[in-house]
């Protein structure tokens, strides 16, 4: 009987011993390898996003450009001179290459106000809403530059090439743009209020619900300007070429317009109010309808 119970109670440890949990029993080797290399894929860091195409590719977290909080409604990013100046340089080579080699100059909402810039190759540099306040840009070669929406107050562009530059939305309050070449630039809603453009080169240019107020454009060449709904009101436009120009709608009240040229040039629907030294043989060369408003003195 004993020698039975020994029997049983061994078989029931034995029965007992084989239903204990598989967690009772050591993991196998295979187990414990996929456990390490699962806690080292955890420990290793995460890549940091970057969108494409926004210039952040390969930066580490240290090594993006310092940004401060402005004032006003744009962020504006610092730059050091030396940065600037490698950036610049690596500009004049993408330029000289075609792009083969080089960089082109990537300086949206920058902060360039006091930057040295005078006679800068900037041809084709991405500079949309950089702050490019009272720069020194005189013969500066802008040519095709992407200028939208850019704050130029009061900024210094004298005989700069801004020949088909994108200006759209630009601020160039005061700006001084005497003898640059702005041919075929898109400035459309462009602020250029008491902006000096004497003797500037405006061919084929658009300007285009821009804001001229008291702007000086004596003796400017604007053959095929379009200057549609324009704010002209006190510019001087005195010896202005603007045969050709389009100026329907435009708001001229006030504006000088003595020995400006106008032949063929659209005034429809223009104000002409109060203008001062408008001949009638001046107005008899342009296009005119109903919707002219003309001097008083030509009624």
């Amino acid at each position: 009987m004993k020698g039975r119970l020994r029997k049983m109670g061994l078989r029931r440890r034995g029965e007992a011993e084989d239903s204990r949990p598989a967690a009772d029993s050591p993991d196998p080797p295979k187990k414990k390898k996929k456990k390490k290399k699962v806690a080292a894929a955890k420990k290793a860091p995460p890549a940091s996003p970057s969108a494409p195409g926004d210039g952040s590719e390969g930066w580490q977290d240290g090594d993006r450009p310092p940004e401060h909080e402005s004032t006003g409604p744009k962020a504006l990013r610092e730059i050091a001179d030396e940065d600037l100046e490698k950036l610049l340089e690596a500009h004049r080579e993408w330029i000289a290459s075609k792009s083969a080699a080089g960089t082109r100059a990537e300086l949206t909402k920058t902060n360039l106000r006091e930057a040295y810039l005078q006679g800068a190759q900037l041809r084709g540099a991405d500079l949309r809403e950089t702050n490019l306040q009272k720069e020194e840009l005189q013969n500066a070669d802008l040519f095709l530059a992407d200028l939208r929406d850019a704050d130029m107050l009061e900024a210094m562009l004298q005989k700069a090439n801004l020949k088909r530059a994108k200006l759209k939305g630009a601020s160039l309050i005061s700006a001084r743009l005497e003898e640059a070449d702005l041919s075929e630039a898109n400035l459309e809603g462009a602020d250029m209020r008491e902006a000096d453009l004497r003797e500037a080169t405006l061919e084929s240019t658009c300007l285009t619900r821009a804001n001229l107020r008291g702007a000086n454009m004596f003796m400017v060449e604007a053959t095929g300007l379009q200057m549609q709904q324009a704010q002209l009101q006190g510019a001087d436009l005195k010896g202005a070429n603007l045969a050709e120009a389009d100026l329907q709608g435009a708001r001229l009240t006030g504006a000088k317009l003595q020995g400006a040229e106008l032949m063929d040039t659209n005034l429809k629907g223009a104000d002409l109010l109060d203008v001062e030294g408008l001949t009638e043989s001046q107005l008899d060369e342009a296009e005119t309808d109903d919707t002219t408003i003309r001097p008083l003195e030509f009624h």
